[in-house]
């Protein structure tokens, strides 16, 4: 029998067992062997293993005998100060990521793979260099070829295949299909940046990982002396490891078994990183004889919150079962708004957080979360016309991605054109265009004609004869300038213009095409081009964000808002294509990681929970469609949601599904009132 297996210690008057719960002092005091910690959200994950480290330190183990593995460096060193506050000698305890750790073992023991000592480690932008020149010296595309993925296209797949551990071909399939005639290419530029990278002693992000990996599996006296330097293995978000770093998991503790991993199964979100679900299902598998903990008392939400997530997950393929409670009474039920449309979505948003707002809580105690990047788009223009103060997690404002700008900078020249910025931007994107000639286009409209015949001049230049998309600009323009023309219309016919501009000058089109479906839909809400131009540029004076305070309320992708919470938290774009995503419908594997997104969003709020799902959207192409609820949402039992009839600007009338759910006016009015007025 392993002598490190031991059931655990009679000494509850250990220090590092005080002021924890059951489940986590019965974490805590265990000796050795393989320990997995299935901790739900909100359970105290992060004391668990504080307190674990200063248990293990009590016990006589060197604080170098200890390994803690995160996955940011920040999260390690809060970690260990606040365990040095239990135990001083934490201090000495070493961490670090699985990608530093990894570094250290190729510096002290690299050689054993050829790798000298002095290797270089080299960033995203040094592996795109790298790639431009494998490129030019394999000559490997043709000269005038825009189409041919630029250097970060192929940096991207390239390393996206190696962490998901799947062939380039299939990589290239799935994940940029644009691509998929160049998949010889990029096939040869991937061998030729492995070459380049030998030659010159380089170790790209990946490298460290796979050629850790490398160093302990194929010399097993490394292994041998790692075990006897560090006896006990924690790792943190387990859930989160790929499959790489779940198999450095079992090279470091395989001689000891003295491992203890953290994680919730139903937050594993991140398998568009390489995260495999599997990883954490699978642990008592890979470890014989491992103590499975689960902590189940949340600290964050009030209970109606957690009987609605704990509802959610229920229905997950694979999981571990668990049931999460909170011994803090009371909370109103989470509601479910169907606003008719994403206007009515965004100002029932907008009218929740006024109220909380008036009611004096401070608006950095407030979130509202989705899907995609995009999908805040409308909310974004109608806080912005409130002179609301938020800042956007999760990748660049909708309005300042300059995708949009371009589209926008379009419909800005007919509106202003004297908006020199915007036609500066809209002939740079012509081809052979650059800001020289771009600069003498406009001095030459200037000089042809007063301001308002600006448009029109660009058809009679000699340069328009020279440079045939001159004359499609102006043609455009001209189009989109006259007086009858609705936003609608002239967003749609500045969007099928452009979208050969964003083919050509942006890589990862796709994506961009797709963000690009939601400004129809912005559009459609205005009458003039002016009001639609003046709203989606109105930024919030100075003196307005100072009276909401120091805090601003958060806007976030879900992704974003793991590990974070908030007293009250709206999620928005709850309907079928959208939240679960459309690609993922017939997936059945992606469909699950969906039902944890949700679970994700929910599991942030601590007081109140608003979820919002529009009947209806407009999109370019099919105009108006019927949006079905999320999935999720309608295989819940009844009375776990408040369902209010919406007022009559819209409400497009209630449902069966609705009626199981719904809630007499006055007490969703008080469930309301309640919520206002909660306090932290």
């Amino acid at each position: 029998m392993n002598p490190n297996l031991f059931d655990p210690p009679a000494n509850p008057g250990s220090p590092a067992l005080l002021g924890l719960n059951e489940g986590q002092a019965y974490a805590v005091g265990l000796l050795g062997g393989p320990i997995l910690v299935i901790a739900g959200a909100g359970t105290g994950k992060t004391r668990t293993l504080v307190h674990r480290v200063a248990f293990l330190l009590e016990q006589g183990l060197a604080p170098a005998q200890i390994l803690l593995l995160t996955f940011t460096r920040k999260a390690a060193a809060e970690m260990l100060s606040r365990a040095r506050q239990m135990h001083p000698s934490a201090a000495a305890v070493e961490d670090g990521t699985f990608h530093s750790l990894c570094h250290r073992l190729l510096r002290q023991m690299g050689r054993r793979l050829d790798l000298p000592p002095n290797f270089t480690v080299i960033d995203r932008a040094d592996s795109e260099h790298i790639i431009k020149a494998v490129v030019e010296e394999l000559k490997l595309k043709d000269k005038g070829d825009k189409q041919f993925p630029k250097p970060r296209a192929c940096a991207d797949l390239i390393s996206r295949s190696r962490n998901l551990e799947l062939g380039l071909p299939e990589t290239v399939e799935a994940f940029a299909p644009q691509y998929e005639d160049y998949t010889p290419q990029v096939m040869g530029i991937a061998k030729g940046f492995v070459a380049a990278k030998r030659r010159q002693a380089l170790v790209d992000y990946d490298d460290l990982l796979f050629m850790g990996e490398e160093l302990l599996r194929d010399h097993p006296e490394v292994r041998r002396e790692l075990a006897k330097r560090w006896r006990h293995l924690l790792v943190d978000e387990y859930q989160d490891t790929n499959a790489v770093q779940a198999r450095l998991v079992m090279l470091l503790a395989g001689e000891h078994k003295n491992v203890m991993v953290v994680g919730d199964d139903a937050q594993s979100i991140y398998a568009f990183r390489g995260a495999r679900l599997q990883n954490i299902l699978e642990f008592p598998h890979k470890f014989p004889g491992t103590r499975l903990v689960k902590l189940e008392r949340n600290y964050r939400s009030c209970q109606p919150i957690l009987d609605l997530t704990n509802a959610i997950i229920a229905q997950a393929r694979e999981k571990y079962d668990k049931r999460l409670y909170t011994e803090q009474g009371g909370g109103p039920l989470p509601r479910l708004l169907r606003p008719r449309d994403e206007r009515g979505q965004s100002r029932e948003v907008l009218k929740g957080v006024q109220d909380l707002l008036a009611a004096g809580v401070a608006p950095e105690r407030l979130a509202v979360l989705f899907r995609a990047g995009n999908d805040s788009s409308d909310l974004e223009v109608e806080l912005t016309a409130e002179g609301l103060a938020h800042v956007k997690v999760g990748g660049l404002r909708f309005l300042e991605a300059s995708h949009i700008k371009d589209v926008l900078s379009h419909l800005r020249v007919v509106a202003n054109p004297q908006d020199y910025l915007s036609w500066q931007r809209i002939l740079m994107l012509l081809p052979g265009l650059g800001p020289k000639k771009a600069q003498q286009i406009m001095a030459s409209l200037v000089r042809a004609t007063a301001p308002p015949g600006y448009v029109v001049a660009l058809g009679g230049l000699p340069q328009t004869a020279q440079i045939p998309e001159l004359g499609e600009l102006a043609r455009l323009l001209e189009q989109i300038a006259r007086p009858e023309i609705s936003p609608l219309t002239a967003t749609e016919a500045v969007l099928e213009y452009y979208e050969p501009l964003c083919r050509a000058n942006y890589e990862d089109h796709p994506r961009r095409l797709r963000e690009l479906e939601e400004l129809p839909s912005l559009a459609r809400n205005y009458d003039s081009l002016a009001e639609f131009m003046a709203e989606v540029v109105l930024e919030p004076p100075a003196s307005r964000a100072e009276e909401q305070g120091a805090g601003r309320l958060t806007l976030s992708t879900i992704h974003s808002a793991k590990g974070l919470e908030w007293d009250h938290v709206f999620v928005i774009w709850l309907g079928e294509g959208r939240l679960p995503a459309a690609p993922t419908l017939h997936d059945p594997t992606a469909l699950e990681e969906e039902r944890r997104l949700l679970y994700v969003a929910c599991t942030r709020a601590r007081q109140t929970l608003t979820l919002l799902a529009p009947r209806e959207h407009y999109s370019r192409g099919q105009g108006l469609t019927q949006v079905r609820l999320c999935r999720f949402l309608e295989d819940l039992p009844p009375g776990l949601l408040e369902v209010p009839r919406m007022g009559p600007v819209f409400d497009v009338g209630p449902t069966p599904w609705a009626a199981r759910y719904a809630t007499p006016p006055s007490a969703w009015a008080r469930s309301w009132a309640t919520r206002a007025t909660a306090r932290s």
